[in-house]
């Protein structure tokens, strides 16, 4: 396994794949293609694929917009939104992986930012404990969203 983030550039091969992609029996996340949608709407969304060597095995998105202001007062911090992972690749270790590459991209790519901060369902047992697992920590916030409550979780990126 050879997981690594690389920054969305809408090359064919990088379309492609996603429109490939499987995302079924997922009440949690948007497909990467509507999040591709709705970032061509703002500046603030940065795409991220998670590749194992050359195949497309995850997406997310870091929001640096006002969204972020929902989940936390932090000043530099970065909004985690539509994390999955394609379907036909799940339980392969695949999360853990891309999550634990996490905090050297946002170092790498985002200099002044100081925490990740995404909310999860409350329903969701399985993505909880695969970001508390990844190095997140439960806040005491707690927020409604579209599909419920959610917990909202952070993330601190050390600069040392």
């Amino acid at each position: 396994m050879n997981v690594h983030l690389k920054q969305f550039k809408k090359e064919t091969a990088q379309i492609e794949a996603l429109k490939k992609y499987q995302l079924t029996n997922d009440e949690f996340s948007a497909h990467p293609v509507e999040l591709l949608e709705q970032a061509s709407q703002t500046y603030s969304y940065h795409c991220v694929l998670v590749y194992d060597s050359e195949a497309v095995v995850g997406f997310f998105v870091l929001d640096s917009g006002d969204g972020v202001k929902t989940y936390t007062m932090e000043q530099n911090a970065l909004l985690l939104r539509g994390y999955s992972i394609d379907s036909s690749v799940q339980g392969r270790g695949y999360g853990a992986n891309s999550l634990a590459e996490l905090k050297a991209y946002v170092r790498n790519n985002f200099k002044r930012v100081s925490t990740v901060v995404l909310a999860v369902n409350k329903r969701n047992i399985p993505a909880q404990k695969l970001y508390l697992k990844s190095g997140f920590t439960e806040t005491s916030s707690v927020v409604l969203g579209p599909r419920g409550e959610q917990f909202v979780y952070e993330l601190r990126i050390d600069r040392t």
